[in-house]
C-alpha cells in the first residue's frame, strides 16, 4: 500500500488490506426508513472477503438491538453486538469520570436512557433532581420543555456532554434538524459548549476499535466534517461514499483535516482495489486513462481523457466524470491546495461521478 498527496492506494480490494470496517449507517447504509442503493451487496461482498464490521453511528435516539434489526430487515444481517451507538460513547465517557450510580439528567430517546444505565449510571428528566451531568441526544420528541431541563441543570453546574454536534439528520424526505442544531440551543441559553462524544471526535473511533478488537480498522463514510474527519482524527484511513452528504465536488475542496484516504460511488467499493493518482514530469495526475491537473493565472481544473482536455472552469453544468477522473481532480486538487494554490469554490463545477460498473 502506497500514499499519494492523502490519497492511498490498494492493490487488493479493502476488504482484504483492512479486518474491520467502522461503518456509518445514514447516508452509507441507509436513508430513514430506506436502504441505499448497493449497501446490502456491498456489505455482503466484503463480509465474503474477511472483513468484519461495526456500524458505527452518531444517531444516538435508538438501541442497538433497533438498529441492528433494521440492518438485518434491509438485507445486511446484523447482531446489536455489532452496533456501536454515539449514546454509548457519552455513557462512556461520562463513566469515566463520574462515580457508579451518578445521577445524569438525559435529553434525548430510548438509546439514550438505555445507554447510561447500562453504563451503570441513574437517569433523571428534571433539573429539580440535581443531576452532577447532562446528556443531550438527538430523539424526534426533544423540544421546549427537555431543553428547558438541560438549561437549569447546567446553570446549576451539572456537567455537559452531547451524543454529537450534526447539524443536520439524513431522511428519505432530506436532511432533518439534527442533535448538533438542538444543542445550539441550550448552548445560546447557557453559554456553555458541551464535550461531544460521537464523531469527528477520535474517541467513538477508538471506542469502536477497542470493542471490535480490529488491527486493520476503515473508517466508511458520507460525510467530509463529522466521518472522515474523525477517521482523520483517530488516524484511521477512511473511505468515502457518494451516497450521503458530501458530494464529489465536495471532495475535491476538502481542507486536508477531512480528506478521505479511498473514494468510491457507493459501498461496493469495498470488494474492489482503489488505485491512487501519480504525477507525472508535465504536472498532470494519472490514474487509468484519466488526468488532470490546477493550472492558468486564475488557477481552475483541467480534465483530460484520451486526447480530450476539459478546462472544468468553463462549464456551468455538472460534468459527468469517471471514478479515475474524480481521483486525479482530487489528488490535483490537494496537491495545489498543500502548495498554496488554493481553488475557490466557483472554480469547481459539481462533479457526477459514474460507477465503473
Amino acid at each position: 500500500m502506497t500514499e499519494s498527496t492523502g490519497l492511498l492506494a490498494s492493490t487488493r480490494a479493502l476488504a482484504e488490506e483492512y479486518d474491520l470496517a467502522l461503518m456509518d449507517l445514514d447516508g452509507v447504509c441507509y436513508r430513514g426508513a430506506e436502504p441505499v442503493e448497493h449497501a446490502d451487496e456491498g456489505v455482503a461482498s466484503a463480509r465474503d472477503l474477511g472483513m468484519r464490521m461495526l456500524f458505527v453511528t452518531n444517531n444516538a435516539n435508538r438501541p442497538p438491538q433497533t438498529v441492528a434489526d433494521q440492518l438485518s430487515s434491509l438485507g445486511i444481517p446484523t447482531e446489536p453486538e455489532e452496533v456501536m451507538t454515539s449514546s454509548q460513547a457519552a455513557a462512556a465517557v461520562l463513566a469515566q469520570d463520574l462515580p457508579a450510580g451518578a445521577l445524569v439528567l438525559a435529553v434525548g430517546g430510548a438509546g439514550l436512557r438505555s445507554a447510561l444505565l447500562e453504563a451503570g449510571l441513574r437517569v433523571t428528566d428534571t433539573a429539580a433532581d440535581d443531576p452532577v451531568a447532562v446528556a443531550q441526544g438527538f430523539a424526534p420528541e426533544v423540544g421546549w420543555a427537555e431543553l428547558t431541563e438541560a438549561a437549569y441543570a447546567i446553570a446549576a453546574g451539572a456537567r455537559y456532554v452531547a451524543t454529537n454536534l450534526d447539524s443536520t439528520l439524513p431522511t428519505e424526505r432530506g436532511f432533518a434538524v439534527g442533535n448538533g442544531s438542538l444543542v445550539a440551543a441550550v448552548v445560546n441559553a447557557t453559554g456553555v459548549t458541551p464535550l461531544s462524544a460521537g464523531k469527528p471526535e477520535a474517541e467513538i473511533f477508538h471506542q469502536a476499535v477497542a470493542r471490535a478488537g480490529g488491527t486493520r480498522p476503515l473508517a466508511v463514510g458520507d460525510r467530509l466534517n463529522t466521518d472522515l474527519a474523525g477517521a482523520r482524527a483517530a488516524g484511521i484511513p477512511g473511505l468515502h461514499v457518494l451516497t450521503g452528504v458530501s458530494d464529489a465536488r465536495s471532495v475535491v475542496l476538502a481542507e486536508p483535516h477531512e480528506r478521505p484516504s479511498f473514494l468510491a460511488v457507493d459501498l461496493r467499493g469495498l470488494a474492489e482495489p482503489h488505485p491512487a493518482p501519480h504525477r507525472d514530469p508535465q504536472g498532470w495526475w494519472r490514474c487509468g486513462a484519466a488526468a488532470a491537473r490546477v493550472a492558468g493565472s486564475e488557477p481552475h481544473l483541467e480534465l483530460r481523457v484520451g486526447d480530450r482536455t476539459l478546462d472544468l472552469d468553463s462549464d456551468a453544468e455538472p460534468v459527468t466524470v469517471s471514478l479515475d477522473a474524480w481521483r486525479c481532480l482530487t489528488a490535483a486538487a490537494w496537491d495545489a491546495a498543500d502548495g498554496g494554490t488554493v481553488l475557490t469554490p466557483e472554480r469547481v463545477p459539481v462533479l457526477e461521478v459514474v460507477s465503473p460498473r
